[in-house]
């Protein structure tokens, strides 16, 4: 019988472990659930300026002649804000330029509803002077959840 008393409690640690190891490996796994919604979140992001990116050029290669001869038709600054009053291309027969016109607020409207805080830039290449090509630069720059500082994605084309 001495045995037996000297015995209680000891099935009471061994939960107590179990448990205390379990509750670890639970937050572990929080943890990690997190980590991943987050890196799931910004992947999301990128491949949205990735694609938001590749639309712009597609919309540049439909307008190509304007694209070559009128360059500042398709550069956009940073400081460019969505025009208010453009003509509907979807709708009517419009002229070069204001496919233009038309491309740019259309892009920049989804860049809006896509990218959180998103800017974006067309810029000519000095590349491509005098040659049947011009070289653009297309960036967009969003503010990013997991980093302070703003991602910057540049893609170069030749149109």
């Amino acid at each position: 019988m001495a045995r037996i008393n000297a015995q209680r409690g000891a099935g009471l640690i061994e939960v107590l472990v179990a448990v205390l190891v379990l509750a670890v490996g639970l937050l572990g796994l929080a943890g990690l659930q997190t980590q991943s919604l987050r890196f799931n979140n910004e992947a999301y992001f990128r491949t949205q300026a990735s694609l938001l990116v590749m639309d712009m050029a597609d919309r540049m290669r439909t307008n190509m002649e304007q694209v070559r001869e009128q360059v500042s038709t398709y550069t956009i600054e940073k400081t460019d804000t969505v025009p208010v009053t453009v003509r509907s291309c979807q709708t009517s027969v419009c002229n070069a330029s204001q496919l233009a016109e038309f491309d740019f607020q259309q892009w920049r409207q989804r860049v809006d509803q896509v990218l959180p805080g998103a800017t974006v830039e067309v810029k000519p290449d000095s590349a491509g002077v005098g040659t049947p090509w011009r070289g653009f630069t297309i960036t967009i720059e969003y503010e990013s959840t997991d980093s302070p500082t703003p991602q910057v994605l540049s893609y170069r084309v030749r149109i």
